[in-house]
């Protein structure tokens, strides 16, 4: 009896440790996809973020690596709460779908959106296009297929059989470029492809070309020209071997949330950020030089080749 009531105890002990394991790791997750710039310390859990209804909900997506930037759009989000006049939600998500669904369903009023992303779901449900983004002087943004420096490709048809990173399935410049070329060809990265993966992230898939993980890898020559600034090691053992046409740099977009007013607010504090020296060390540290006003132009796929590489 005596060993019966030990064996008892110990089943209990593991069931309360097991638990609390399960409720940190809850915890921690919650963490990792809200942060309440309101409070300095603990972030609220998911529930309690999604009842705050004076809260401007931001969600984001960082092609850069998320510790690299998070301070930056920390910033953006804090400078635009404050000319609105509300508390702010940063929300971020793992995909370019994850953020659209969050948007579309109301629980996020703006996103830092992709140009893919949003090309996607612009006909799906109410989404207005505040502002885009100037990069390195250019509106525009292009897709690098990269190899690495040594590799034998010249050409996409020398990959055929060869592992891929690829950002998103939404990703204009770190997928759909590169699956347009393949289809004009009766191909698809599944025939094509001897093995692909998705990072989420494009700074993520540059690394696993340039570290030769993979064989090759479908990025924003934004990582590009950022990898020439800041790890010049890395751009140097990748190289260019097709490259997509111009594609409008990630807009900014509102949903059906946010009222007329407010949406003018934000249009207008976004358009000037670049003037207040807080917003414009946050928008250097993302690679923005400025936002500036929206042109639906810019995200319409541009079809063809000859289209030179922007170059800084």
């Amino acid at each position: 009896m005596k060993r019966n009531n030990v064996l008892l105890g110990l089943i209990f002990l593991l069931a309360v440790f097991l638990g609390w394991l399960s409720y940190c790791r809850l915890e921690s997750t919650d963490r990792e996809n809200y942060l309440d710039f309101r409070k300095v310390a603990a972030t609220p859990i998911a529930s309690a973020l999604s009842n705050d209804k004076q809260a401007l909900r931001i969600v984001v997506f960082s092609i850069l690596l998320p510790q690299d930037t998070i301070v930056h759009y920390r910033t953006i989000a804090n400078y635009l709460g404050e000319k609105v006049q509300r508390p702010v939600i940063l929300i971020q998500r793992k995909s370019y779908a994850e953020m659209a669904v969050l948007l579309l369903n109301g629980g996020a009023d703006l996103a830092f959106f992709s140009s893919g992303g949003y090309n996607s779901f612009r006909n799906v449900g109410e989404m207005e296009v505040l502002v885009s983004q100037q990069r390195m002087g250019q509106p525009y943004n292009q897709g690098f297929l990269l190899v690495a420096k040594d590799s034998d490709a010249k050409t996409l048809a020398d990959l055929r059989g060869k592992t891929i990173a690829f950002s998103d399935p939404l990703s204009y410049s770190g997928y759909s470029f590169l699956a347009e070329m393949l289809k004009e060809q009766q191909e698809t990265p599944e025939t094509f492809f001897g093995r692909y993966i998705y990072t989420y992230n494009h700074e993520k898939s540059f690394r696993a070309v340039a570290t030769k993980l993979v064989d090759a890898a479908a990025v924003t020559s934004l990582i590009y020209y950022r990898a020439q600034q800041k790890t010049p090691e890395l751009a140097d053992a990748v190289k260019i071997i097709a490259l997509s046409p111009p594609f409008g740099a990630g807009p900014v977009v509102v949903g059906k949330s946010v009222n007329l007013a407010q949406r003018d607010a934000l249009r207008k504090s976004l358009l000037t950020m670049h003037e207040d020296p807080r917003g414009k060390a946050a928008l250097a540290g993302l690679m923005i030089d400025k936002y500036i006003p929206a042109n639906l132009d810019y995200y319409e796929p541009k079809r063809g080749t000859g289209f030179a590489r922007i170059k800084p």
